[in-house]
């Protein structure tokens, strides 16, 4: 059994913007990547449906999923899957998926879709992107989100890491050192680190190991498995800290899951990285 804590809602049921838009900056606005990057757009938007995502789900036994929305409106003036969205999928599917919304952390209806999200759509907790959002963390104008976070008892997933994505986003905001600050001034704060803090990885255990709130999860990278830390989250007793994540389908299973296997840690704390971290930190069981 698996428990994957960051999926992607990248179908044709889900809500987006312009869809030239959304290519042009997945692009990099460069004509010789834009027809592959329209094509995935196209698949996505028009054929790979919510029903595909159950299926691979069951062909890599993945239980349950944290599937997320994606809302830049202010840094590109779009969203990938709105959280309307993902409330209308966890119904569809309450067994497999469980909602996290996201919020336009610059719009001046920040505090109010934070609380449609929680209190209006059920949903579980917040995704946030900074790169791309291109916000400061440790900005105190945004403290009455994370206080209103901790009020909701919600954990916040935040892309850690820099952004290769999308062309203008700030790879800065996605360091893992500003999430440093953010946990000292909010430690009822649940946090979890997405993307291992790559490139910053030693930064990223450097906060997981000074702040109990913190967590990290290890989506996006496998490629880059053998670089992360593992010895030392296992040294210093953190291993509780490291969920299972994919970032699908930005990352296919079979990639993530292949790299995993080749990780040199023991049965025990694999099985823990798969299910029981994540089950404990959501309040599974």
């Amino acid at each position: 059994m698996v428990i994957d804590v960051h999926v992607h809602p990248f179908c044709k049921e889900a809500h987006y913007g312009d869809k030239k838009k959304i290519a042009d900056v997945m692009s990099g606005y460069n004509p010789r990547k834009l027809k592959g990057v329209m094509r995935m757009l196209n698949a996505i938007m028009e054929q790979f449906t919510l029903e595909d995502y159950i299926a691979i789900m069951d062909k890599f036994n993945v239980t349950k999923a944290v599937i997320v929305a994606y809302d830049v409106t202010t840094a590109y003036g779009f969203v990938m899957g709105t959280n309307e969205d993902i409330a209308d999928f966890v119904k569809k599917f309450p067994d497999r998926f469980i909602g996290f919304g996201c919020i336009d952390v610059p719009a001046p209806q920040a505090m109010d879709q934070l609380e449609h999200a929680i209190t209006s759509l059920n949903l579980k907790g917040i995704k946030l992107i900074p790169p791309v959002q291109k916000f400061d963390y440790s900005d105190k104008k945004y403290d009455l989100l994370w206080r209103k976070m901790i009020d909701l008892n919600i954990p916040l997933w935040t892309h850690g890491g820099h952004q290769t994505s999308f062309y203008g986003s700030i790879a800065k905001y996605g360091h893992p050192l500003l999430i440093d600050d953010l946990a000292l001034r909010h430690k009822d704060l649940t946090i979890i680190i997405g993307h291992m803090g790559v490139p910053w990885m030693w930064d990223a255990w450097s906060v997981v190991s000074r702040h109990e709130n913190v967590y990290i999860d290890i989506s996006a990278y496998p490629n880059l498995y053998n670089w992360f830390p593992w010895d030392a989250f296992i040294t210093e007793d953190l291993s509780h800290k490291i969920l299972f994540a994919s970032d699908y389908p930005l990352i296919h299973y079979s990639q993530i899951f292949n790299a995993f296997e080749k990780v040199q840690i023991n049965d025990s704390l694999r099985k823990a990285i798969l299910e029981k971290n994540a089950s404990k930190l959501l309040r599974l069981k």
